[in-house]
């Protein structure tokens, strides 16, 4: 019988007779039930858990070099940093310690490439690794924290040349998204992403690059603050809905030139931009997308306020102050935006975030392009949805934001983290019962994009092709779930 994670954990505290019980550790909880177990859309992968005790507990497949493991990488690594006075938090930095280390170093040049921002985010996970390997770290270890150091300076290098190759120009060269950095792009515009910037990007290039900054990775790259604040002034106009108070997912130019953007426009879902009729924006405001864009701009500014007081590990320029204060701004229309889209019975987010329960698509009606991956057979209806990771970004977001003194919404991120735990985490008892046997993450959509197949519709992020709702613990849900717990528990201390 599957219980939620309120009873089972406010149950065995009832019975150890806690009459003022700690904290409950939601983090550590999920973290010790699934490191070595959850999924990369729909295969079942994991990183190492080192217990001190019996050994490394080893994954059946190991997590491989990609933006979902890098996610829930730093979800774990946050935990950890916040936790590692613990020793029974050591397991996981261990671990992921192992996973690291195990990487092929020679494709490790290849993986940190310009191209696909996605990849490049992956490198988050070194960070958190030098921080238990540096001078003073809880693991201490000169070679090893050069090594780490060394990934963040090729990721930096990635970066400087996905901005030589991949940056956006267009006609008008008072456009704002000039300069604005292409989500995923190949030498070929036909047939790549060519052209478009997307919420997702946020999170996965300029977000990546202020925390590098602040680390001083980013020596002889021509890098600079300027430059994470251009990724956010050149999308900002075009994703940014001031009637709905919500971010479009994706805006692309060339419509001419790339096959994906030019498909959308000629189906007639492309919608031009007051700003500059070369640049386009989707149709819809997925819920996911903008929880990457709200916590990219929370975890951004963090970087910014470490450089302006300058106690980062900056070797050269500083943010501008003024900078800081437009992107503020960006942030707190952002989180305002999305407070007001909050579920009010269940403190949740929905898959669509401008409709209810009542948006509805059904397999066969709508044209959504191939249902080969979906959950929708021919004739099958799925209607708009409570939806798990875009419920934990957001919430994420709120509540750090929040604590970093950036945003006043710390009691709808305590809303959005509760119905999490109610709607969303489903556990089983361990055996031994310690812990859990089993905990699942449900409702997490697995994936969605813009593409000649995938043209961003409500009928598309319900029932296209690649949007199946998954209940496996999807890992894009983990590493979400890990940044919001850990940020709730704080609020609990």
């Amino acid at each position: 019988m599957r219980h939620t994670l309120f009873i089972v954990l406010m149950t065995a505290l009832a019975l150890a007779g806690c009459t003022r019980p700690q904290p409950v550790r939601y983090s550590r909880a999920v973290i010790d039930a699934r490191m070595t177990a959850w999924y990369n859309k729909d295969r079942c992968v994991g990183f190492p858990n080192a217990n001190s005790t019996n050994g490394a507990t080893m994954p059946e497949n190991a997590a491989s070099w990609d933006y979902v493991p890098g996610v829930v990488a730093k979800g774990i690594l946050d935990v950890w940093q916040y936790y590692q006075d613990s020793a029974w938090a050591d397991a996981w930095y261990l671990g992921l310690a192992q996973w690291a280390d195990s990487l092929d170093k020679d494709e490790l040049n290849e993986l940190v490439r310009g191209g696909i921002l996605d990849d490049l985010n992956c490198a988050k996970v070194f960070m958190g690794l030098y921080e238990g390997a540096k001078p003073g770290g809880k693991f201490e270890n000169p070679e090893k924290a050069a090594f780490y150091m060394e990934q963040m300076r090729r990721a930096a290098r990635g970066l400087a040349e996905h901005k030589e190759k991949y940056s956006i120009a267009v006609s008008n060269p008072d456009a704002p998204v000039n300069g604005g950095w292409m989500h995923k792009a190949t030498d070929n515009p036909e047939k790549s992403y060519w052209g478009q910037m997307w919420c997702d990007g946020a999170y996965m290039g300029p977000a990546l690059l202020a925390q590098l900054l602040a680390y001083g990775a980013c020596e002889d790259t021509g890098l600079g603050w300027n430059d994470v604040y251009t990724q956010f002034t050149a999308s900002w106009p075009y994703l940014w809905d001031e009637q709905q108070k919500l971010p479009y997912h994706v805006l692309f130019t060339d419509v001419t030139v790339n096959r994906n953007a030019r498909t959308i426009c000629e189906a007639g879902h492309a919608y031009p931009c007051a700003v500059d009729s070369a640049v386009y924006h989707s149709e819809e405001y997925w819920g996911r997308a903008a929880g990457w864009y709200i916590l990219a701009l929370v975890d951004v500014l963090e970087a910014y306020m470490k450089g302006l007081s300058d106690e980062g590990q900056c070797t050269k320029e500083l943010p501008q102050a003024q900078n800081f204060e437009i992107l503020h701004e960006y942030l707190i229309l952002l989180a305002d935006g999305l407070v007001a889209r909050q579920d009010p019975e269940t403190g949740c987010w929905y898959q669509l975030l401008q409709y209810g329960p009542e948006k509805c698509a059904t397999q066969g009606i709508d044209t959504t392009g191939s249902a080969k991956y979906t959950n929708v057979e021919a004739g099958g209806t799925q209607c708009n949805y409570l939806e798990s990771s875009a419920s934990c970004l957001i919430t994420a977001a709120l509540l750090k934001g929040s604590r970093l003194g950036l945003i006043n919404h710390a009691a709808a991120g305590k809303r959005g983290f509760e119905g999490i735990l109610k709607q969303f985490v489903k556990t089983t008892p361990s055996l031994s019962g310690e812990g859990w046997g089993e905990a699942n993450i449900i409702s997490s959509c697995q994936s969605a994009g813009l593409s000649h197949d995938r043209n961003g519709t409500a009928a598309y992020y319900l029932i296209g092709k690649d949007v199946p709702i998954q209940d496996n613990t999807e890992g894009k849900v983990l590493g979400a779930f890990l940044m919001a717990a850990v940020e709730y528990e704080r609020l609990a201390d």
